[in-house]
């Protein structure tokens, strides 16, 4: 699919990031371009001003004036020494004297348009000063001075004076342009230098801006970078998930899904299916109106979670599979479109199945086991009573002899054969009706310690002869306990049992009832037999369990003392516990509730 939503889903938070720095980094731009033209034209625009203010004319100026004032000064040294000359020697001065004057003349009539309007301390120095001067020495030294000719001493002196006082006022008026140009070089001074700062300061104002840029664009593309490694990412996970993603509008038409989508729903890729199926709502739901249920609840915002329903896949058929989604809002409120995960649960949903129909037989085969385990006590007991009957009047030798003393020990033999037999079966029969749930307590006021008197009769030839003493712990004043008097005695007459049975020779067997913190009955049957190790415990307790040991195999058991004991007491109510430890004994713990606790206030 080309330009697929999911994408543009990933990029979405980008987007905005992705405006938002092209953004800056457009205004960055026009920032510097801005900063850079405002630069350029106050650059050009202050370095025009410094030139055209630069005071090159006044200078230039400044170096005519004294060109001419060097020549001059000339002119005055040729008079002084043909003053102190005579003869060709003064004739030679004076000539030379007016060489010079022609060339200083001719000088400035060359350069009068140059010299003569933007510095007027100058143009007076030079134009109405120098110039007379020289026009007025220039005369004297050619015509002379009245009549007297140019070689006497008076016209030499005059033209000396005339050309010193000339020089002395136009060095003046040099001075004077000289000071000018110094001022107008100082505020020249003064104002590059401002230039200058203010250029180092856009200068760095530019490399500021510059770094800032290079910073946004460095992190523009750090982002960018980091964007399409995640977009990659998410893409892979998209295209990879076993789970099958989609995104659909709110009228059914698919925006995107997953290869995983396509292949639960039967399709050869998530283009096709994209493409065939024209409504999620009626195609692919089994049911419509689960459909416009879960529409109506994603609508609202609520998430769907574990929606295992059955989905119509291409070919018709009908797959299980759990739907998760949510709704994607605009800022508005309004759904966008709906996206979320679709996974397959046949397996699963046929494990269940599976599970529940074993669950159901078993439970059916065991409450049958039970039943008939159940309805069978009149059966089984009856011959068995039969059995233990004739075998007692046997022995008893009732009407005879019967002839040969084995046949009284073979009498003995089945008459305690019969008895074990009932025995065992009257457990198996108690299970069986408690598991059948058909085991009805005939709750009255008993008295515990009239109980225990009456298992220990029942022990105490047991107990002789295997060596063991049976002692009980009975508190003196004992509130009436209420309950079944027959279950109590088997309770404790088949703890006491194990406890002879697993008890060596000298060893003692204790039967100890208290009241708890909270008004119930405690009752506690502790041995110092062989004990149990704590890893046989659990299998101890369990149904038919017993522990693989050669002591515990040389005493007859079917295992189901302790079950049926714990069974009796959650019957009644209680909790059991079992407390041993290899070689020291063990401790059986019964706690019922203090609702069986009868004051003898109430006991009436």
């Amino acid at each position: 699919m080309t330009d697929p939503i999911f994408s543009r889903l990933v990029r979405k938070p980008g987007i905005a990031g992705l405006l938002k720095w092209h953004n800056v980094y457009i205004v960055g731009i026009l920032i510097l371009t801005i900063f850079v033209i405002g630069t350029v034209h106050y650059v050009q625009s202050t370095l025009s001003s410094i030139e055209e203010s630069i005071p090159l004319k006044v200078i230039g100026d400044e170096q005519a004036i004294a060109a001419v004032l060097h020549d001059f000064t000339e002119i005055t040294y040729c008079l002084e020494l043909a003053k102190v000359s005579e003869g060709e020697k003064r004739q030679k001065y004076i000539s030379d004297a007016r060489k010079k004057l022609a060339s200083i003349n001719f000088m400035l009539e060359a350069t009068r348009v140059e010299y003569g309007f933007d510095n007027l301390i100058g143009t007076a120095a030079i134009y109405g000063v120098l110039q007379p001067a020289i026009y007025d020495v220039g005369a004297w030294l050619i015509n002379g001075v009245g009549e007297m000719p140019p070689e006497t001493d008076i016209v030499i002196s005059t033209a000396l004076s005339r050309a010193r006082t000339a020089i002395e006022k136009a060095e003046n008026l040099h001075s004077q342009s000289n000071s000018n140009a110094v001022a107008l070089l100082g505020v020249q001074a003064s104002r590059i230098k401002v230039f200058r700062d203010a250029v180092l300061l856009v200068l760095l104002s530019l490399a500021g801006l510059a770094a800032v840029l290079i910073y946004y664009i460095f992190n523009r593309r750090s982002s960018e970078v980091a964007l399409e490694q995640s977009e990659l990412k998410h893409r892979r996970i998209f295209e990879n998930a076993t789970e099958g993603i989609f995104q659909v509008r709110p009228d059914g038409t698919f925006i995107n899904a997953n290869p995983a989508m396509a292949f639960i729903l039967g399709y050869g890729s998530s283009g096709e299916l994209v493409k065939q199926v024209s409504s999620f709502i009626t195609e692919i739901y089994a049911d419509v109106a689960v459909a416009e249920k879960h529409l109506m609840l994603v609508s609202k915002g609520q998430y769907l979670i574990d929606e295992i329903y059955q989905w119509r896949r291409k070919d018709g058929t009908m797959t299980w599979a759990a739907l998760n989604a949510h709704g994607v809002f605009d800022d508005n409120g309004r759904m966008l479109y709906l996206e979320g995960t679709l996974t397959d649960m046949n397996e699963r949903v046929k494990a269940e199945v599976n599970l529940r129909k074993a669950k159901d037989m078993a439970e059916l085969a065991n409450r049958a086991k039970s039943e008939f385990l159940a309805n069978m006590s009149h059966e089984l007991r009856t011959p068995l009573n039969a059995i233990i009957g004739f075998s007692e009047l046997l022995m008893s030798e009732a009407f005879g002899s019967l002839g040969h003393a084995n046949y009284k020990d073979y009498s003995s033999d089945i008459h305690g054969a019969g008895r074990h037999l009932l025995e065992v079966i009257n457990d198996v029969l108690d299970v069986a009706k408690i598991e059948a749930g058909q085991l009805r307590l005939a709750e009255m006021k008993i008295d515990i310690s009239t109980v225990v008197r009456s298992c220990f009769r029942m022990l105490s030839v047991r107990a002789q002869e295997a060596g063991v003493t049976l002692v009980s712990e009975l508190p003196d004043c004992m509130p009436v306990f209420l309950g079944d008097e027959t279950r109590i005695k088997q309770i404790i007459a088949n703890l006491a049992s194990n406890a002879v049975k697993f008890t060596n020779n000298g060893g003692t067997v204790t039967v100890a009832v208290e009241l708890g913190d909270d008004n119930g009955f405690i009752l506690r049957v502790t041995d110092t037999g062989i004990g149990i190790a704590d890893k046989d415990i659990a299998r101890v307790l369990d149904r038919f369990g017993q522990v693989q040991t050669t002591y515990a195999r040389n005493n007859e058991g079917t295992g189901l003392g302790l079950t049926l004991v714990q069974m009796l007491v959650e019957t009644h109510g209680g909790r059991f516990s079992l407390e041993s430890e290899v070689g020291t004994g063990t401790v059986c713990t019964i706690f019922f509730p203090p609702e069986r606790t009868v004051r003898f206030a109430d006991a009436g």
